[in-house]
């Protein structure tokens, strides 16, 4: 019996790893063959296995026929046309942002004339360092590697070189964490493909030995790869490749390591680069990559930037060939490389690296002085996490707490539950690395997105809605009972939180209750854990009042309340714009919510996307929500703006906000508004009274930088070609060794008077052809200066003219005594 289907691909990025392993996982359920193939180049593929999916080169839009043979070839039907219908389309993953497009060389920089090779940026960042080349490990052809000793024999080589490289892979994907351990879960993921293993089988019953086997099927796959016409698919063969030079270290390990050891500051060229070559190379020494080939959706790529190397793709050995054993400077923000930089050079970019270090200690300063608003509102800022590696890098990044800890991640990749003491271990770690800090734990939310093999279910119309998290509980009773006596245990180690999620009734919130407290006390624990739920179903909403009786905190799930408030599924295309945690009827149940909440003396925190939204964050801040739990990297950048932000300003704006049309007027309100703080138009960090630049365009450049530190522009090379701009219409050398560069720029955030006092003299092109040692930055906002900058500018002018205002200037050193004397000076101005 037969049964056919026909999918058009709704992937942007087409079938890769990640959609292509969730297809084969649901149809290896199943005992009918299903087949694929693609209309548009007619390749077939079979949808048990991961490499012949991807093999399929099966793109956006492209149209796929399915054939299914078997007895139940009807029913596989029906469950797989529900799957691609309803799954499928929440497989895929955004393509990684492209950084900034390379601009041209700041003004100060290019006048020093290096001779830059560019690339594609691929990653942030500044580094200086010796230039080296990673040979790597060169693929052999099938015909230089050993013949078969028998078959029986190679077959044995190549089980064990399997489990081998499954254990390391294991290992390594629990030793490391975020993308790193994605990367390795997907490697497996190839190893363990039933094509790759039948192709290899195949290949050794022909009279192949193993490690020719393992040659000839990566170059199968790998040509089969380079052929499609999707870069990213491309892109995945550097994964074939790795899995294979993996297997083929174990069977004939015939090829010294490469690599080796390099200088303590290493700029690393590669043609390219493995993801398990990057994981084994020592970081502390290696400051910036540089690679021939290798896309921004390369896990290469990927992983660089979660290590923060800065890197360049698209570098050939041509460009760097008389650079190699020298000094290069790699400038991932420009998309540089400078090769035997000259002394002006490596100081312009050790100044930078200065900076750099002064912004990281900016904001760990800002880390280490909590929470808080600009006038004093405290706000957690708390990580979600899957893993203690997780929660460790969120508390280095200056976490107040565990906002949200999935379980569920334990229990995915398990073919039964984890065990007590499993899940107490897990548990204790992260609480262990708290130091006394909150760890709110979610038991597991399992079902919608988030199928588990340990807990089997049924096929459903609408899973998103159907039984999980908590409606499963029941059924599963002996393992969420276990997992409670793990966070119950885990609670004698520090200050823990039990979290329900999906609840939609009282009676819900009670039977967990009722269950959390029977296992308290058979534990013979005598403080009870606090108990709180998940604010993610709106019924929720409408029996607040009861439910403050019944549970001791909430945690908004805004990616969840707001796709149901609205019915409108998030990764639908055609309803997604309806899909808006910014939209004034989210803003206003919200709101209301943490009103009646915090009436009855209870804690609400958010842990959704929109936590770590630039436009949400004011808005959340004037509700008065008491926590906000992210991702690490969106820690500091968070609180940096937290900092800035006015709280009685940001109530006022929430009241704007709530009378809204829409999530677009929402947004126009928080950018045009007035949220931060005004600062003095001059401070005394706004004063340089011992600048040594040596240069018109250091001078420029520098005191940019301090406005960019200072938080006062927000984009210093911007900033810094604005002011330009004025001066190739006219030098603002005013005569008598002062100078007053000027600008209007949509990148000051505060309008700022900015002096420097030049210990040597630089040329201005100034109209008495003096040169000058006083400088007075001026810059105002493009949106709202108006006439002000020019009225302020003629007033400094005034100034200048008067001999005793220049000497004053020049003679004081004391930089509060030389604040006092312009704030004097300039209010007698006005």
């Amino acid at each position: 019996m037969s049964h056919s289907l026909t999918l058009v691909c709704p992937l942007p990025n087409g079938i890769h790893a990640r959609p292509a392993s969730r297809i084969a996982e649901f149809c290896a359920g199943f005992g009918a063959a299903i087949r694929w193939r693609n209309q548009r180049n007619g390749q077939l593929a079979d949808a048990k296995s991961v490499l012949s999916l991807i093999g399929g080169d099966i793109l956006f839009n492209d149209v796929v026929d399915i054939e299914i043979d078997g007895e139940e070839a009807a029913r596989v039907a029906a469950e797989l046309g529900r799957f691609l219908k309803q799954t499928l389309p929440l497989c895929d993953e955004p393509l990684a942002a492209a950084p900034a497009a390379s601009r041209a060389l700041p003004r100060g920089l290019a006048e020093l004339a290096p001779s830059p090779c560019f690339g594609q940026p691929a990653g942030q960042g500044v580094a200086i360092g010796e230039l080296c080349v990673y040979r790597g490990f060169r693929l052999p052809e099938p015909a230089e590697l050993p013949l078969s000793t028998g078959r029986d024999a190679e077959i044995a080589a190549l089980e064990g070189a399997r489990r081998t490289l499954a254990e390391q892979l294991r290992m390594q994907a629990e030793r490391e964490d975020g993308e790193a351990a994605a990367v390795s879960r997907a490697h497996l993921a190839i190893l363990r493909d039933p094509d790759f293993r039948d192709r290899l089988d195949a290949a050794v019953d022909d009279g192949a030995g193993a490690a020719r086997a393992v040659a000839a099927a990566v170059a199968h796959y790998r040509a089969q790869l380079a052929r499609s016409a999707s870069e990213y698919l491309r892109e995945r063969e550097v994964d074939i490749r790795d899995v294979g030079r993996r297997l083929l270290d174990i069977l004939a390990p015939v090829m010294e390591p490469a690599g080796g050891d390099f200088p303590p500051a290493t700029l690393l060229w590669a043609e390219d680069l493995a993801p398990s070559e990057l994981l084994a190379l020592d970081r502390s020494r290696v400051k910036g990559l540089l690679l021939a080939r290798g896309g921004l959706t390369s896990h290469t790529i990927i992983l660089a930037r979660a290590f923060s190397l800065p890197v360049l793709t698209g570098v050939q050995s041509a460009a760097i060939a008389g650079g190699v054993g020298r000094t290069a400077v790699l400038d991932a923000g420009l998309g540089a490389l400078f090769q035997n930089p000259d002394e002006r050079v490596l100081d312009y970019y050790r100044a930078e690296e200065a900076l750099l270090a002064q912004q990281r200690q900016k904001l760990a300063q800002a880390c280490a002085g909590g929470s808080v608003s600009a006038d004093g509102q405290r706000l957690e800022l708390a990580v979600n996490i899957a893993s203690a590696a997780e929660a460790q890098l969120g508390f280095a990044q200056g976490a107040d707490g565990v906002g949200l800890f999935r379980t569920e991640m334990l229990f995915m990749e398990a073919d039964e539950p984890p065990g007590e003491e499993a899940q107490f271990q897990c548990y204790a770690e992260v609480v262990r690395l708290a130091a006394g800090r909150p760890v709110i734990i979610r038991t597991f939310d399992i079902g919608g997105d988030k199928p588990a093999p340990c807990f089997p279910a049924a096929q459903e119309s609408n899973p998103f809605l159907g039984y999980r998290a908590i409606r499963m509980y029941p059924d599963q009773e002996a393992a969420f009972r276990t997992q409670l006596r793990a966070i119950l245990r885990a609670s004698a180690l520090g200050p823990v939180k039990a979290m329900i999620p999906m609840i939609a009734t009282l009676n819900e919130a009670r039977w967990a209750r009722r269950v959390l407290e029977e296992e308290r006390a058979a534990l013979g624990l005598a403080e009870a854990v606090p108990m709180g739920i998940m604010l993610e179903v709106p019924s929720v909403l409408f029996q607040l009042d009861a439910f403050c009786r019944e549970v001791d905190f909430f945690s908004v799930g805004s990616n969840d309340l707001t796709q149901y408030l609205f019915a409108a599924d998030r990764d639908n295309e055609r309803v997604g714009q309806l899909y808006d945690s910014l939209h004034p009827a989210f803003l206003a149940a919200l709101n209301q919510a943490v009103a009646t909440i915090h009436r009855h003396g209870r804690w609400i925190g958010l842990c959704g996307e929109a936590a770590a939204a630039p436009h949400a964050l004011p808005l959340f801040l004037g509700m008065g929500l008491d926590e906000l739990s992210m991702s690490a990297p969106s820690l500091q950048p968070c609180r940096r703006c937290l900092r800035g932000l006015d709280a009685g300003r940001c109530r006022e704006l929430l009241a704007q906000a709530l009378a809204c049309a829409d999530g677009a007027e929402v947004r126009a309100l928080v950018d045009s508004a007035a949220t931060r703080p005004a600062l003095p138009m001059l401070t005394v960090d706004c004063l340089m009274p011992e600048a040594d630049w040596r240069s018109k365009a250091a001078v420029i450049k520098g005191m940019v930088d301090r406005l960019w530190l200072l938080e006062r522009c927000d984009d210093r090379y911007g900033m810094e070609e604005d002011l330009w701009l004025r001066e190739q219409a006219y030098s603002t050398g005013l005569g008598h060794g002062f100078a007053i560069p000027h600008a209007k720029s949509g990148h000051v955030l505060h309008p700022t008077l900015c002096l420097a006092r030049l210990e040597r003299p630089v040329d201005w092109g100034a109209s008495d052809g003096q040169p000058v040692d006083m400088v007075l930055l001026l810059a105002f906002n493009a949106a709202d200066a108006g006439a002000a900058h020019l009225k302020f500018f003629s007033r400094l002018a005034r100034l200048v003219m008067h001999e005793d205002f220049r000497q004053a200037l020049r003679a004081e050193r004391d930089p509060e005594r030389l604040l006092a004397l312009l704030q004097e000076k300039l209010e007698g101005a006005a």
